[in-house]
């Protein structure tokens, strides 16, 4: 048996006078070298990492892997990091979140994953395609809706494991 000390943090997400939400950590850190404050603190600059990885498991199916082997899973994830990067880069590249009408837009980053996909597939991948590319992946523009309170209605989805291939 080995002794295993943690803490509970609890602390609220979003403003007095709204709706409740509030965050549970559980962590190993010190109580007094990170109190509650800080605990907030850094789990805000943690924030960005939290929707790149939905990004990446979602938008770019990283959830499912083609593969049992674990060098060929590993080939799979990095595989995923790099288009990740080749997104993230070229949305920075086609545009910055401009105002027209009612709400800012900024580039959808799940449409942006299937065009690079249909990129890749293309032979012939020049300068000329490229430029396409960007032209494409700068269409399709959704609104920046800060404040939204709507609940997003997730299904639960079952588990597609391997044997569904031996089946045939």
């Amino acid at each position: 048996m080995c002794d295993v000390r943690f803490r509970v943090c609890k602390f609220r997400i979003n403003p007095p006078g709204s709706d409740d939400e509030w965050e549970v950590l559980i962590t190993n850190l010190d109580r007094n070298e990170y109190p509650l404050a800080r605990m907030k603190e850094i789990y805000h600059l943690r924030w960005g990492i939290e929707t790149s990885f939905r990004e990446l498991k979602y938008d770019l199916s990283g959830i499912q892997f083609h593969s049992k082997k674990d060098q060929f899973v590993y080939m799979e994830i990095y595989a995923h990091f790099a288009m990740y990067n080749a997104v993230s880069l070229s949305i920075i590249a086609s545009s910055k979140p401009y105002t027209q009408g009612k709400y800012q837009y900024q580039i959808d980053f799940k449409m942006a994953c299937c065009i690079w996909r249909r990129y890749f597939s293309i032979s012939d991948n020049s300068d000329k395609n490229f430029t396409q590319l960007l032209l494409d992946v700068a269409f399709y523009l959704t609104p920046i809706r800060p404040g939204r309170k709507d609940k997003r209605n997730l299904k639960v989805k079952l588990v597609v494991g391997f044997p569904y291939r031996l089946a045939a």
